[in-house]
């Protein structure tokens, strides 16, 4: 019907207007009016809502305010430019307050096809516009607290978790994986359990349960982060409760492992410090600043023979010797005044009455700034005192020895010019210690410079030289056979500053030499024609001869031994114990045969059974000489008896014997560096099925290639043995992570796949390999390889070469 209308004339329409004054919504007829319409007919309805009840050709803008009336008009121009219904929401005010109409305008159309008049039909919208706007304003109140606690959470200092009924996890903040290194992708969906340390999870799952049950629960835990560390954190439990029902739980957690460890090294702090103050050697006291003493530890009453109650009853200034009061008082309270540490000596009788010398060093108790009172530590310096006074009276025996020595001694500086010289230098060498002074005379040979030259080079680096045999001259031009000894001499600096030198004339004693020289060469054909080494050697160590025989045995001719030490080419582990017997016979202990090695000159050693014997002459040890036989194929053939019980005869690796002393070392050792011990269990694939088809021979080759491969794949430092049939074992020590583990199983397994060609068959060599890692999985060897077997196990259960980890 309104179709019908619309397509009248004004004068139509308003013969309509009984029914438009029966319906309840307010309708307006409009009339274009140059830039503006004007009212010709409101029903009552309209009317009622209107500013004014006399409108009835009045414009828009006389009605309503500017603001609105633009507004009005506009939508009217829209309409009739549209000539089609157009709707809009528009709010104004009424007697009975605010009504917001829905209005929609039909323009009317004459039938010169213009629209000079609007029909307006309004319905009342004001209740439902009440409620979209309260609805929007809840919601944008939502959204707000909604980003609010998304804010909260998100941009939280602490760590932030939501969990559901079964304790997952639901949601995370950005702190979680700051503080655990898990993603929020890797823990959505897992429990709490899973990360929380064996020692904490009853507890923690105790305070989560109470959490559930609506009760908020403050406690502490500690988890296992994603690099295996653990840290511990300061937990509140928040409930999330929706009408009495606990939909889930909120966690803010704050890392405190910082704080933690800080607490423990603290307790550990004062543990050490009640632990030196307690156990100390030095006796401590401890005063207030007004000199009070508050106590003593155990070292005091070992040091004075008093306890603390006996010193605070007499007052510790009572038990001093009188006049030692003065001393004690003025450097206790120098200490006070100037919050420095004193340093003083004082005599002390003890309680059973000995006197003793004490050092005494005060040290200020300073707090913040504030001096609370002081240390006293005291040293019992009776005996360095003694020592001192000992060696004053050493000086001066020294004195005694320099002038009556009949030995040659004198200084020099760095430049090897003479500084003092003995008696018995001006003796020998019959000149003045003035004209030595002065340089007025020389007891250096001019050809042997050079040598005196390399001697001072080796005093300023340091060196102390023994025994240095050399030739000097005295003021008659007679040369002397002279044995050398020269010694640093330091400063305060350490720093060389010159040499103490001893000179002995073995002038004679060289002629003796050449004597028993020529009686040597009569027995010199008899040695050089034994199998045997035989070597002649002078008290002092030195090598006089070695038979020919030692360059058909160890390679070297005997020129490279004579004048060097007997222990020569020696093996370091071996020559204490020739010296050791050496020495015994020197004593006048009975020969003994003992084994060592010598160095080949090719690189190895040779073992030896050498017989050292003295050289008497008119009952008095003159020399000692040494038989050596080559004894390695023996020792050979008792090392490989003894390798038997250690190694496995068929594929010449450490066996279960090794193994398990090889693991127990290696965990012995990870327990002082804070390393780990990968354990690796191997299990070949169809072996015997292997031995049904190709034979026990087969079989063998099997294990011997097994066996070598593994050996292959693994560092020095690991260990690979056989445990049984194809059952190996592999200890890898000192190692970082399991990563480390994981990769040796890798190699172990691609060297496995190249098949192993044996009587023209190609036989593939399967493995599984099951790890565990000590300490994370056990701390014990049977533990280890138990946890080993159990993960080879799973790893078995497939039919691929595999390895897997122990979890």
């Amino acid at each position: 019907m309104m179709k019908d209308i619309t397509k009248k004339g004004g004068e139509d329409i308003l013969t309509s207007t009984p029914l438009f004054d029966l319906i309840k919504d307010p309708i307006f007829l409009m009339e274009e009016a140059h830039d503006s319409y004007r009212y010709i007919y409101v029903n009552p309805s309209a009317l009622s809502i209107m500013p004014s009840q006399n409108i009835i050709g009045c414009l828009i803008e006389e009605i309503f305010p500017k603001e609105l009336s633009d507004r009005l008009i506009q939508h009217y121009k829209k309409a009739k430019a549209a000539q089609k219904p157009i709707e809009f929401i528009e709010k104004i005010e009424t007697g009975f307050g605010e009504f917001i109409g829905e209005t929609m305008l039909n323009p009317i159309e004459a039938e010169n096809g213009q629209s000079q008049y609007i029909l307006a039909v309004v319905r009342d919208v004001t209740e439902r516009e009440y409620k979209n706007k309260d609805l929007q304003k809840t919601k944008r109140a939502i959204e707000i607290e909604r980003k609010r606690l998304n804010s909260l959470v998100e941009n939280n200092g602490n760590a932030v978790f939501e969990f559901d009924q079964q304790k997952n996890f639901i949601s995370i903040n950005k702190m979680v994986t700051e503080v655990t290194g898990f993603t929020e992708e890797e823990l959505l969906g897992q429990s709490i359990v899973s990360l929380i340390i064996e020692t904490d999870l009853k507890d923690t799952i105790a305070h989560f349960e109470e959490a559930l049950k609506g009760r908020s629960v403050e406690f502490e835990t500690t988890i296992y982060t994603k690099n295996k560390q653990m840290a511990t954190f300061q937990v509140n439990t928040v409930p999330i409760i929706d009408e009495d029902i606990v939909l889930g739980i909120y966690a803010i957690a704050k890392e405190i492992t910082v704080q933690k460890n800080t607490e423990r090294l603290l307790r550990e702090n004062e543990q050490r410090y009640k632990s030196l103050f307690d156990n100390h050697p030095h006796g401590i006291f401890t005063f207030d600043r007004t000199g009070n003493l508050n106590s003593i530890n155990a070292g005091t009453e070992t040091i004075t023979g008093y306890s603390l109650k006996e010193l605070q009853a007499n007052a510790f200034i009572a038990v001093v010797m009188p006049e030692e009061t003065d001393k004690v008082r003025h450097h206790f309270f120098e200490s006070i005044h100037t919050k420095r540490p004193e340093r003083y000596e004082m005599g002390f009788h003890k309680k059973d009455g000995d006197l003793i010398d004490l050092q005494v060093l005060n040290i200020p108790i300073i707090v913040d700034g504030e001096l609370l009172g002081i240390h006293g530590i005291v040293t019992d310096i009776t005996e360095k005192k003694r020592a001192q006074k000992a060696l004053l009276e050493a000086k001066e025996e020294l004195e005694v020895f320099w002038k009556s020595s009949t030995d040659p001694i004198f200084y020099i500086d760095t430049k090897g010019d003479i500084l003092k010289v003995n008696p018995a230098f001006e003796e020998t060498f019959e000149f003045t210690e003035e004209e030595m002074i002065r340089g007025e005379g020389t007891i250096i040979p001019p050809h042997m410079t050079s040598d005196q030259d390399n001697i001072v080079e080796r005093i300023l680096a340091g060196e102390t030289v023994k025994f240095h045999d050399t030739l000097r001259i005295n003021k008659s031009g007679k040369p002397l056979n002279i044995i050398s000894s020269y010694s640093p001499v330091h400063d305060a600096d350490k720093k060389v500053v010159g040499a103490t030198i001893v000179y002995k004339n073995v002038t004679e004693l060289k002629k003796a030499e050449q004597e028993l020289q020529k009686s040597q060469e009569k027995y010199k054909l008899i040695t050089e024609s034994t199998f045997d080494i035989i070597t002649l050697i002078d008290l002092s160590g030195q090598i006089e001869y070695v038979s020919p025989a030692s360059e058909k045995i160890l390679g070297y001719p005997d020129q490279t031994y004579i004048g060097s030490p007997f222990t020569t080419h020696i093996h370091p582990e071996d020559a204490f114990d020739l010296i050791e017997s050496v020495a015994s016979l020197i004593d006048g202990g009975e020969p003994t045969t003992i084994e060592v090695r010598y160095l080949h000159r090719e690189g190895h050693y040779i073992w030896m059974e050498v017989s050292p014997t003295p050289v008497l002459s008119n009952g008095e040890l003159k020399q000692f000489f040494t038989i050596s036989r080559d004894i390695t194929e023996r020792r050979r053939l008792q090392d490989k008896v003894a390798k038997m019980a250690f190694y496995d005869h068929l594929s010449g690796i450490p066996n279960r014997r090794t193994f398990d002393d090889k693991l127990k070392k290696a965990i012995h050792q990870a327990k002082r560096t804070g390393k780990k011990v990968g354990v690796l269990m191997l299990d070949g694939r169809k072996f015997k099925q292997i031995n049904d088809q190709f034979g026990h021979d087969a079989g063998d080759a099997v294990i011997k290639e097994m066996a070598v491969r593994l050996q292959a794949s693994i560092r020095s430092s690991d260990t690979v043995a056989r445990l049984g049939g194809d059952e190996m074992g592999i200890i890898l020590p000192e190692i970082d992570s399991v990563e480390m583990a994981e990769n040796t199983a890798i190699r172990i397994l691609k060297s496995f796949e190249v098949p192993l060609n044996f009587n023209g068959f190609n036989i593939r060599i399967g493995a599984g390999i099951g790890i565990s890692l000590y300490p994370d999985d056990a701390v014990n060897e049977k533990q280890l390889v138990k946890y080993a077997d159990m993960a080879l196990y799973e790893a078995k259960t497939s039919d691929q070469d595999q390895y897997k980890i122990y979890s």
